[in-house]
């Protein structure tokens, strides 16, 4: 019949006490994740410590391994939505998160009655836009006295013509 061993191995002391470390550690990795508002809070998470022993042939030399690892929740998905388009200008491809308007556009209610400015917020920076008056642009004059002209079917912007009395007309006869 075999003995029983009469020592006990202190958990605190063993392999220099890397051990209990590493148990400490996976215990707080369960903690973080617990805490974690992007996982499941009920989700059931694991700290597994496997000890594996070889002995010599000898029996007296036991070379252990010790392993801890930890089993966490899986952070959850987060949905969101993305806008693909391609810059006309550039021909570059383009992908940006959807944020409720497209970058350039502007919403009716982001307008405000009267002449006053419309002040927007964004990062603790307040931007002022100027509120249409609800006069309409006047793009042929405003142009014209640039030395362009606009197409009044697509709105192109143009180089203006020169007018017919400063032509030069040659006439054979």
């Amino acid at each position: 019949m075999m003995k029983k061993a009469e020592n006990c191995i202190n958990l605190e002391e063993l392999a220099g006490g890397a051990f209990a470390e590493k148990v400490n550690e996976a215990i707080m990795q369960v903690a973080e994740n617990i805490q974690n508002p992007n996982t499941d809070a009920t989700a059931r998470r694991k700290v597994q410590v496997v000890l594996t022993f070889a002995p010599s042939k000898t029996r007296q030399m036991v070379n252990t391994s010790i392993a801890v690892t930890t089993k966490l929740a899986p952070t959850e998905a987060i949905d969101t939505q993305m806008v693909v388009g391609t810059d006309l200008r550039t021909g570059k491809v383009e992908i940006a998160e959807y944020d409720g308007q497209i970058k350039g556009q502007r919403r009716l209610f982001d307008l405000k009655k009267g002449n006053q400015p419309n002040t927007v917020d964004t990062d603790a920076t307040q931007i002022q836009e100027p509120v249409p008056s609800g006069k309409p642009n006047d793009l042929k004059n405003k142009f014209s006295k640039k030395g362009l002209s606009v197409d009044e079917t697509t709105g192109e912007v143009t180089e203006a013509e020169e007018p017919a009395s400063s032509k030069i007309i040659a006439i054979n006869s």
